[in-house]
């Protein structure tokens, strides 16, 4: 089974795929892990991704694209995409690449919740520095305030969960990520997902949406 997450940051993609990934035997690929991988393995692409990260700027939707690729046709199972496709462009390339090597998306799920709520939960995200655990201060509290359950290290509030930039970033999904969501509608994997429930109910939801 092939599998892509879509929805706004925040919404809870990251933490469910992993579950997801393991309860059906996936490769759960985003594309922050593709990009690190092919930085460090220090490929061509990754040459080439890096120069577009040190310098502060986006990756063009090809590259992405064809690092995302990449990784897929290394695959000998299913994966679940996670970050990707974000723009309209990316996924009629991902469409097109999977027509060429006869890979087919089986499912598409839509983490819906509202914006107010998004605000909410990014401003209130803490992540480990040393193990890159994550938390969230309305729904996956630490058992010690402001240390990591893992490491015991000290938890950091990231520049980009604050509220004026987390509003910012969702300005920026809006425009780009959400005709990504038209795109997909139409297809007979598409299942929506209710994301503001607590994290065990939306888990449960999307085994059983995946499973029918």
């Amino acid at each position: 089974m092939n599998i892509v997450f879509l929805g706004p940051p925040g919404s809870g993609k990251g933490t469910q795929a992993k579950g997801v990934a393991d309860k059906f035997n996936l490769t759960h690929l985003s594309t922050g892990d593709a990009f690190r991988d092919a930085i460090n393995n220090k490929t061509e692409l990754g040459f080439e991704i890096k120069a577009y990260v040190d310098g502060g700027k986006l990756v063009p939707d090809e590259l992405v694209s064809k690092v995302v690729f990449e990784k897929i046709e290394s695959l000998k199972g299913g994966f679940l995409l996670d970050g990707y496709p974000r723009t309209v462009d990316q996924a009629k390339s991902l469409e097109n690449f999977g027509k060429k090597k006869n890979i087919a998306i089986d499912a598409v799920v839509f983490f819906d919740v509202a914006f107010e709520e998004l605000v909410k939960r990014l401003s209130a995200r803490r992540q480990c520095p040393k193990c890159k655990e994550v938390y969230n201060l309305v729904n996956k509290p630490p058992k010690a305030k402001d240390a990591c359950d893992k490491c015991g290290s000290a938890l950091l509030h990231r520049p980009d969960d604050q509220p004026n930039i987390v509003e910012e970033r969702l300005k920026i999904y809006t425009l780009q990520t959400e005709p990504v969501l038209e795109f997909y509608k139409g297809h007979p994997g598409f299942r929506k997902i209710n994301a503001a429930q607590a994290i065990d109910r939306v888990s449960s939801d999307i085994q059983a949406a995946l499973k029918a």
